[in-house]
């Protein structure tokens, strides 16, 4: 029997194809949409983009782990981090950071494009240079980190050398900024 805009009620996988679909026409829009750089690079979209993938990455570690009742266990298995798509680089950049809030955000965002490792496992890729809490209190404030801090961070989210030295030039730039007096500075720095 056919329910209401002609889907019928025996067939729910009609209901879900046809969200499927819209879902893959806003997505291709979104696509064309962030062809423009500099809609890619607004802190905005960059921030929703990141959420984004952390929900995706989160639903399909879920669905991995619970296959339910009619998906199959099997199938491809990523054990690292794909890249974006060509003209799509999402990877946060700490360069638009102006100050120690933006800059924390930037570490963030950098966090959850490397797919949100715990803070354990960070602190343990980093060799035990700074322990787990002091990385997450840095990430929980709006204060400007030390740089070993900084950097315990962006090597424990398995960055590279490119990445700690934009990171650096960022962190460097704001601290110049801090002491000039050009940016209002938190009343603690922290990892003291």
């Amino acid at each position: 029997m056919a329910g209401p805009h002609g889907r019928g009620h025996d067939d729910p996988h009609k209901g879900t194809e046809a969200t499927a679909i819209y879902t893959a026409r806003i997505i291709a829009g979104l696509r064309w949409r962030l062809q423009h750089q500099e809609i890619l690079e607004h802190p905005k979209v960059l921030s929703e983009l990141s959420q984004l993938d952390q929900q995706i990455t989160g639903q399909l570690a879920t669905a991995d782990r619970n296959p339910g009742r009619h998906r199959s266990p099997t199938g491809p298995v990523v054990s690292q981090r794909s890249g974006d798509a060509p003209g799509f680089e999402l990877k946060p950049n700490p360069a638009t950071a102006t100050t120690p809030a933006e800059f924390i955000d930037a570490l963030r965002q950098y966090k959850a494009w490397r797919g949100s490792p715990s803070w354990r496992k960070m602190a343990e890729q980093a060799g035990q240079a700074v322990v787990h809490s002091t990385m997450y209190q840095a990430m929980k404030s709006d204060a400007l980190p030390k740089w070993e801090v900084v950097k315990a961070i962006i090597m424990g989210c398995g960055g590279g050398e490119d990445d700690i030295r934009s990171f650096l030039s960022a962190w460097r730039r704001i601290c110049a900024l801090t002491q000039a007096g050009d940016v209002p500075v938190p009343s603690a720095v922290v990892g003291d």
